[in-house]
């Protein structure tokens, strides 16, 4: 499993792309966070005006972590299954270690690549929260697991790309249209969505944790469904 995940996370922290993700991090969450900086005041009434860059961080996680995941890890169990190599891994441990191992080698890139760039925005905020830092990995954690399941039941990696994109866009509306509607439809989808438990009150916060339930019953279904699968 562990080598498995190794295995992942150097296939997706080698390349270029890592790079690019941290630098877009790090930018993007700059930029917003001098955004965030004109509403200094009602931020301040709120307790939140210390906070202008991690708000940016997440700011920029709710809006695109759907698409940055989908982006990387659309095909990161059936292009095994397209390429066979899957065959060979399979012969070296578990189907169920191959799972896990592919979200550990995920979720461990994902948590590296926020971590640096909250390091890396400490000589503009000043400070450095491990709150903040968890609850960012949980939201982005959801995709991964979600990704993982699609590209589970879905066999063509260029499918599961292009329903990746399509779902990577609609979350974020549905998630956030959801927070500010009465349509009981609409804000029943909402609730297995992560946006309903982060868009709660900053005294709320415990509901974020409620969102790490979701990977887990994503990975269930993952399990279920690749130990049944022929390769």
């Amino acid at each position: 499993m562990f080598t498995v995940g190794l295995r992942e996370f150097r296939s997706l922290f080698t390349s270029i792309r890592s790079i690019l993700i941290i630098a877009v991090l790090f930018g993007v969450t700059v930029g917003a966070a001098r955004l965030v900086r004109q509403f200094e005041a009602p931020l301040q009434e709120l307790g939140l005006g210390q906070d202008a860059y991690v708000m940016g961080l997440m700011l920029l996680l709710i809006l695109a972590a759907p698409l940055f995941v989908t982006s990387l890890s659309h095909s990161i169990v059936n292009k095994e299954i397209d390429t066979r190599t899957i065959r060979f891994l399979a012969t070296k441990t578990s189907r169920s270690n191959i799972i896990l191992g592919k979200f550990i080698g995920s979720f461990l890139f994902w948590s590296v690549c926020i971590t640096v760039a909250l390091l890396l925005i400490i000589p503009f905020s000043k400070s450095f929260s491990v709150l903040n830092l968890i609850q960012a990995i949980i939201f982005v954690s959801y995709f991964i697991g979600l990704t993982l399941f699609l590209s589970t039941i879905i066999s063509k990696p260029s499918l599961s790309m292009f329903l990746g994109i399509i779902i990577s866009i609609a979350l974020p509306v549905l998630g956030l249209w959801s927070t500010g509607t009465d349509n009981l439809f609409i804000k029943t989808l909402g609730y297995v969505t992560p946006y309903f438990y982060y868009m709660q009150e900053e005294n709320d916060h415990y509901y974020t944790y409620f969102v790490a339930f979701f990977p887990i019953l994503f990975i269930v279904l993952s399990l279920f469904i690749f130990r049944k699968r022929d390769l």
